[in-house]
């Protein structure tokens, strides 16, 4: 899927990242250590139950965070097969659109359903939505730097900063703008992060509609 209009893929790129900040930290305290947008987290606190004999995430669901992986792996392979079938202006529409329906799909379910053994279900409806997001993301370069995964945002940051500060050399050429997308998306995810960690204080899983609906309503005023 060749590239979408970069000024209307990298303003979704701020919302994303937003989402991803706030469904990621809803998910993790409703699940009580359950990233579902930073996957690969999850084994970082499976290594350090483990290392601790149980004291980290001894609550958490050990066998979601193990699966997350291979759940979000098959999403996203489903997305880049699903965006090569389709033009790229469409196939962006198609993944964001799934991406927001499912997510909202969870928060109708949880603040119908309350909490309960049901989670579950969610939390892997809510992993498979991020992996369709981050396949997006890798699929259309006109979004800008990563929305989900801020350490690299922050280290090229910290570079630029460093030459800003003449502590390091300038690099040659024209300027690309990039470290003002970079630190768009990393107060975007802050950001989300901090909403999510108090909308799910209220409202529970249920929370994580808020940045669907917010998705969605730029999705359908850019068309």
């Amino acid at each position: 899927m060749s590239e979408a209009k970069p000024e209307a893929a990298s303003g979704v790129a701020i919302i994303l990242a937003f989402l991803a900040g706030f469904v990621d930290t809803a998910a993790f305290i409703h699940m009580s250590g359950l990233f579902v947008a930073h996957v690969t987290g999850n084994f970082v606190l499976l290594g350090a139950a483990l290392a601790t004999g149980g004291a980290v995430g001894e609550k958490g669901p050990e066998v979601l965070q193990l699966a997350a992986l291979p759940i979000f792996f098959a999403a996203a392979m489903l997305t880049g097969a699903l965006a090569a079938r389709l033009t790229a202006r469409r196939g962006l529409a198609v993944i964001l659109w799934s991406a927001s329906l499912l997510t909202l799909a969870v928060a109708g379910a949880s603040a119908w359903l309350g909490a309960g053994p049901w989670d579950a279900a969610s939390a892997v409806v809510l992993i498979a939505a991020m992996g369709m997001l981050n396949a997006a993301h890798r699929l259309n370069p006109a979004m800008g730097p990563p929305f989900a995964l801020m350490t690299g945002n922050v280290a090229a940051l910290a570079i630029r900063a460093a030459q800003v500060l003449h502590l390091a050399p300038h690099p040659e050429g024209p300027a690309s703008g990039i470290e003002a997308k970079m630190l768009r998306a990393v107060i975007g995810f802050a950001l989300g992060c901090a909403c999510g960690a108090a909308a799910q204080v209220w409202l529970g899983l249920a929370a994580v509609g808020i940045p669907a609906v917010l998705l969605m309503a730029r999705l359908a005023w850019r068309g």
